[in-house]
């Protein structure tokens, strides 16, 4: 039947309402706020300019430091009636457990939303918008809980308002690892910051996972630790290697002692041996050092080996060793940066070094020099295309970025100017597991945010930063030579749920590819031949990856490299999490990778192409189920 179109009055457009202040602090009191325990204080605190935070509105806060770091007490609202869409206030302090640092919102005694701080040592201590959708909520009885039970930190808010508009997307971080930004089948730690992969080995069927940790509290950074038996599910372990003092653990590696040739082992269990920098906390000419700890129970306890610092360079801020046995030669080498002080970034090199003990180093060659030959070096040995007999040594960066080339024990011989592999800079700090079962070679780096963004990512959540999904490095043959593909390790295909084979198909402009799919956790498979097409575009939320044919650009957030395509096909393998995608692009020859913090209201996930038609000769998608223990599980 036709539509029949009516002429009529312009609709009545009611008026906006107003916001409804749950507490600004702005009076001599909390105005019906209840404060208890020291933390708080009786009154709001007025930070003035410069002070102890930033980024509030009006005069005052509530500020948990009143009574010193170490006091504790919560800030508990008067009842109020949920009467607007959304809940938004500006926080910052320590980022924790919510329960322990942060900002609850209760219904009949029960917590049903909460959130977290910005983090423990952003030096701007700026509040941060916080929003809960509380639209389900509409007309209950609630309180607001401020809580700060930490001895080491504290926690400052200001300007609680209901309101029909959000001041950032909606979040709630009150179930544990059920959060709304916490990645799903990435590992992160708990809660605090993460950075750095480390030590990772495997030993006894599990693979152990080590990495930069600031955990609540804790004055400077340590080893974080978690074991899993499939590279999947990880379990959450206590520090490894704790800080000295304020003087920190910063990154480096690890390995099994195979022949006790360290002459550590004690009982049934190899030596476990790991290698950092300990890093000063003070700058003044202080030098990092090399240092060793090590296991002989199977990484349940660590002891620091007696002998530290194992290794004094010239310069003041070397570190991140890399310490492998070389069984031809009898020897333990280290791969280390050295940083001219981090001054001279231009000349900075990697060093190697050797010793027959642990305790004595001799330095045999440094390799660069150059901006390329900074931090977290890795080196190890594969076979090209699994041929034993051909073997190529490899020297890799935090990036993943490497150099090919040949190691007798004596030298480092590179064959190939440094390969790039990987774009963004949400790669870094990689590292990868040695001992592993079939000669494996598995790789996991961390997924920066970056230094300006990472005070406050993951926005609301107890936890900062993220790894990368683990990666099966191989070497094969290409008409340029040996190079590294890298590729999602194969036991992803446990956590699949559900399949869509979607097939080969023509996909014309104006149509998607992944109509009817849901924007949640997805491992995307995709061949296709561009054809006449302009440009291809698979979008996920506020997320967009695309390939520009006349430009040759692959795009995915702030990273456009040059990818130039063979008989104008692309394959794509996307990894899709909630605050994460990693393409790997033509079998794994290159990836690209980027981190966002989406409106997870946003259902957007198309696969569509401008200009022309293209050919699909392979779309799959797999959903996949959550690494994380469900609420009930915990």
């Amino acid at each position: 039947m036709a539509l029949v179109a009516f002429a009529c009055a312009a609709p009545v457009v009611s008026a906006q309402r107003p916001d409804v202040v749950i507490g600004s602090f702005e009076g001599q009191t909390f105005g019906g706020w209840t404060a208890t325990g020291a933390a708080f204080g009786s009154s709001p605190f007025r930070p003035g300019s410069g002070g102890r935070v930033a980024g509030f509105e009006g005069a005052g806060v509530a500020w948990s430091g009143r009574g010193g770091l170490e006091s504790t007490g919560a800030l508990l609202s008067p009842v109020f009636e949920i009467q607007r869409k959304f809940i938004n206030f500006l926080a910052t302090g320590e980022r924790n457990l919510p329960a322990t640092a942060g900002i609850e919102l209760l219904v009949d005694g029960r917590v049903v939303r909460a959130a977290g701080a910005t983090e423990m040592f952003d030096p701007t201590r700026a509040l941060h918008w916080r929003t809960w959708d509380v639209r389900d909520l509409a007309s209950r009885k609630a309180r607001i809980r401020v809580n700060d039970n930490s001895a080491t930190g504290a926690v400052a808010v200001d300007n609680f308002v209901q309101s029909d508009d959000q001041k950032a997307p909606p979040t709630d971080a009150a179930v544990l690892f059920q959060e709304t930004y916490r990645p799903q089948f990435h590992f992160t730690a708990k809660s605090g910051w993460l950075n750095d992969a480390n030590g990772m080995l495997y030993y006894k069927g599990q693979w152990h996972l080590f990495h930069q940790h600031r955990p609540p509290g804790s004055p400077a950074t340590v080893w974080g630790h978690a074991v899993s038996y499939d590279l999947l599910h990880w379990r959450h372990l206590p520090t490894a290697i704790p800080c000295e003092g304020k003087n920190a653990i910063f990154s480096g590696s690890g390995l099994v002692d195979w022949e006790n040739t360290s002459g550590l082992k004690r009982g049934d269990d190899l030596p476990l041996l790991f290698f950092y920098s300990l890093h000063p906390a003070s700058e003044a000419g202080i030098k990092t050092t090399q240092c060793m700890s090590f296991s002989t129970d199977g990484a349940r306890t660590f002891e620091k080996f007696p002998g530290n610092p194992i290794l004094r360079t010239r310069d003041t801020r070397d570190r991140d060793p890399k310490v492998f046995w070389h069984k031809a030669t009898r020897a333990w080498f280290m791969i280390l940066s050295l940083s001219r002080n981090n001054t001279d970034r231009e000349h900075a090199t990697y060093g190697l070094f050797r010793s027959r003990d642990l305790k004595s180093w001799e330095l045999l060659q440094e390799i660069g020099p150059g901006p390329w030959y900074w931090e977290c070096p890795d080196m190890f040995e594969l076979p090209v295309d699994g041929d034993s007999a051909r073997i190529k040594w490899l020297l890799v960066k935090g990036s993943g970025d490497y150099i090919v080339g040949s190691f007798d024990g004596e030298r480092f011989k590179p064959e190939t100017e440094p390969i790039r592999i990987h774009w963004h800079n949400t790669y870094y700090g990689a590292q990868s597991f040695n001992d592993a079962p079939g000669g494996r070679r598995v790789q996991i780096g961390w997924m920066s945010t970056g230094k300006t963004d990472a005070p406050n990512a993951y926005p609301g959540m107890p936890f900062n930063q993220q790894m990368s999904f683990p990666r099966e490095l191989t070497l094969r043959t290409t008409p340029d030579g040996p190079r590294i593909f890298r590729q999602p390790v194969a036991e992803i295909a446990k956590l699949y749920s559900k399949t869509h084979d979607l097939g080969a198909r023509t996909l014309a402009p104006g149509d998607n590819a992944l109509a009817g799919i849901a924007p949640g956790l997805l491992d995307i498979e995709c061949e296709l031949d561009l054809q006449q097409a302009k440009r291809l575009s698979l979008k996920c939320r506020s997320a967009e990856l695309s390939y520009d044919v006349k430009s040759a650009k692959l795009r995915l957030l702030r990273a456009d490299p040059t990818l130039k395509l063979k008989d104008n096909r692309l394959s794509l393998r996307v990894l899709i999490d909630r605050t994460s995608i990693e393409a790997f692009v033509n079998g794994g020859e290159a990836d690209v990778s980027g981190v966002y913090f989406p409106d997870m209201a946003d259902q957007t996930l198309s696969l569509t192409v401008e200009g022309g038609a293209v050919r699909i000769h392979r779309l799959i998608v797999h959903e996949l189920r959550p690494i994380w223990p469900a609420a009930s599980e915990k």
